[in-house]
């Protein structure tokens, strides 16, 4: 009677659903702090994924969700980049980046060449 018991008890066990994997989700937010929403992914998502796409180097949109078919990227723009970062554990995808930083070219260099143009050298 007990080998029958935990026959049925291993069988159970066996029989009981996996649990679906959790990532963090959100839709173009600027601070990591909104993109902490938990969601459960389906059976066929199993990963995570965080994109950062940084205009100008001062503003940073994050989207992070499941997915079945992540594919890491990093794509260089003129005027910004985007990233893709994948990963498979529960909530792994926490990361974010800082939502707002100054850009060192505009705080550093913008005064610098204002005054280069306003008191430099008269060469035209």
């Amino acid at each position: 009677m007990k080998a029958v018991v935990l026959t049925l008890l291993a069988v159970g066990l066996a029989l009981q659903p996996s649990s679906a994997l959790q990532c963090y989700s959100c839709e173009d937010q600027v601070s990591n702090e909104d993109c902490l929403h938990v969601k459960n992914c389906s059976r066929s998502e199993t990963h995570c994924w965080t994109e950062r796409i940084r205009a100008v180097g001062v503003l940073t949109i994050l989207n992070k969700g499941c997915s079945s078919n992540c594919v890491e990227t990093f794509q260089d723009y003129y005027l910004g980049k985007k990233n893709i970062t994948c990963c498979s554990t529960n909530l792994c995808n926490v990361d974010g980046t800082h939502a707002l930083q100054p850009a060192l070219v505009s705080v550093v260099l913008l005064p610098a060449l204002s005054g280069l143009l306003l008191w430099g050298p008269s060469w035209m």
